[in-house]
């Protein structure tokens, strides 16, 4: 029996079918995000991101909000998306010129909770696209994501999500490259880490979640 969201309440969870995800795959793959926001109550330097990141596009990369998401993450993502033809079926546009005005925009978003929820259902519609079984042509290339087991799913959607992401065109996605990094432990809990830090397979966390939700 599936559980109501642990987290952000049913607003969530209808932000991200609307993208035709899979909502409790959604929450587990931002929750290790969500749980070290929690202890670390966004210790990044947010505001050091503002004056540079707009004016040059350039400066300190930090993560910023409950899913701790960059800003170039966030600009690769929307312009990928742009590129995807998925805006039009999703009524969803982004403005990815190269300009003061734009990078504004994508900063403003990043701080507001909602937005973030959005980008992750981007992501994740993305992610199921460019990994699937059909090329744009509409001729089927390989099995897709959304024909593995749920928990493969999960642990290759975190990995892709906790590594950044590269977003080949509809069908062409190597699923194999995804798995080549499906059992790294890179993640921490440590505002400083160092060589003693004790590191977690973030695919691993999302998954125990995952069976959390789902049971």
């Amino acid at each position: 029996m599936l559980t109501a969201p642990s987290t952000g309440g049913a607003a969530w969870y209808e932000t991200w079918r609307s993208f035709d995800v899979d909502p409790l795959i959604a929450e587990a793959v931002v929750w290790p995000e969500l749980e070290r926001y929690a202890r670390l109550q966004d210790l990044a330097e947010t505001a050091a991101v503002y004056g540079t990141y707009i004016t040059t596009g350039g400066g300190p990369d930090y993560s910023i909000g409950r899913f701790q998401m960059k800003p170039s993450f966030i600009e690769a993502l929307e312009k990928a998306w742009m590129r995807s033809g998925l805006a039009r079926p999703y009524e969803l546009w982004f403005d990815t010129a190269d300009n003061a005005t734009a990078r504004r925009i994508r900063i403003s978003r990043l701080q507001k909770e909602e937005w973030q929820v959005i980008y992750l259902g981007v992501f994740l519609r993305l992610l199921y696209s460019a990994y699937g079984s059909y090329d744009k042509n509409g001729v089927r290339t390989q099995d897709g994501l959304e024909t593995l087991p749920v928990e493969e799913q999960v642990r290759l959607a975190a990995t892709a999500y906790n590594r950044g992401c590269v977003w080949p065109a509809a069908g062409y996605g190597d699923l194999d490259r995804l798995r080549a990094h499906a059992a790294e432990k890179h993640f921490h809990y440590a505002l400083v880490p160092t060589k003693r830090t004790r590191r977690y397979c973030y695919a691993t966390l999302a998954w125990k979640h995952y069976k959390k939700l789902a049971r």
